[in-house]
């Protein structure tokens, strides 16, 4: 007679060998799944979920669609703004620190004819102090041609009155010889007759403080005590008398 199997044979739980796929489904566990296969309904490691967050999605405060962090949110409190130094507006503004500072004097410019320490401009031709910036004219017509003349100072009074008187003396001897020079020449005697009260008004000359001078020119006589501009004041006349004397004659 044939004996009846051992329990725990291979016949007494129909359970096929691990590793053998397509078996029965009642010998696997977990409702007939093999080890690793997915489950119905069950989410797979690494496949998104519903309703999870996926990984490397964007959360803020632990949900899923909210902006990242410092993106602004509507119906959220957000801080004022904060204006250019950090105070917000309306804040009362911080006084400055009182900044310590020395008041700086600037000294007077000297005139560019001036010596450094004469305070004032220097005559261009002593040196000496006060001087005032005159330019003395002359002229001289050579019935076509003509010439016109001109010193610039600074002059002092003795310097400045030589000038006038020499140059004026001389505009007159020898600037009525032309048409125009005729008009021009009283023109020229009355601007330097305007400019001498400029350098009569100054006092006596004096020597710089510091620097080299030397003694002041000689003012001379006075213009109408010279002989040359006497002769000028009158050369004008006897030239009139003469076109008049020509013009009856011709």
């Amino acid at each position: 007679m044939s004996q009846p199997p051992p329990p725990g044979g291979p016949w007494a739980h129909p359970q096929a060998a691990p590793g053998h796929p397509g078996q029965n489904a009642g010998s696997y566990p977990h409702g007939g799944q093999q080890y690793g296969a997915p489950q119905y309904g069950a989410p797979q490691y690494g496949a998104p979920q519903h309703g999870a967050p996926q990984y490397g999605a964007p959360q803020y405060g632990g949900q899923q669609g909210a902006p990242p962090y410092g993106a602004p949110q509507y119906g959220a409190p957000q801080a004022p703004a904060q204006p250019y130094g950090g105070q917000p507006y309306g804040a009362p503004a911080q006084p400055y620190p009182p900044q310590q500072h020395q008041d700086r004097q600037y000294a007077p410019q000297p005139h560019p004819g001036a010596h450094p320490g004469a305070g004032g401009p220097q005559c261009r031709f002593c040196g000496c102090v006060p001087a005032a910036d005159v330019t003395f004219r002359g002229h001289r017509g050579m019935i076509v041609l003509m010439q016109f003349l001109h010193l610039k100072g600074p002059f002092c009074r003795d310097c400045g009155l030589s000038t006038f008187r020499d140059m004026t003396a001389k505009t007159l001897i020898q600037g009525w010889y032309g048409y125009l020079s005729f008009v021009i020449t009283p023109v020229t005697v009355l601007i330097n007759l305007a400019r001498r009260g400029r350098v009569a008004g100054l006092p006596a000359p004096q020597p710089p403080p510091s620097g080299d001078h030397r003694h002041p020119m000689d003012p001379g006589v006075p213009l109408l005590s010279r002989p040359s501009a006497l002769i000028g004041l009158v050369i004008p006349f006897l030239l009139v008398v003469l076109l008049i004397v020509l013009a009856a004659a011709g």
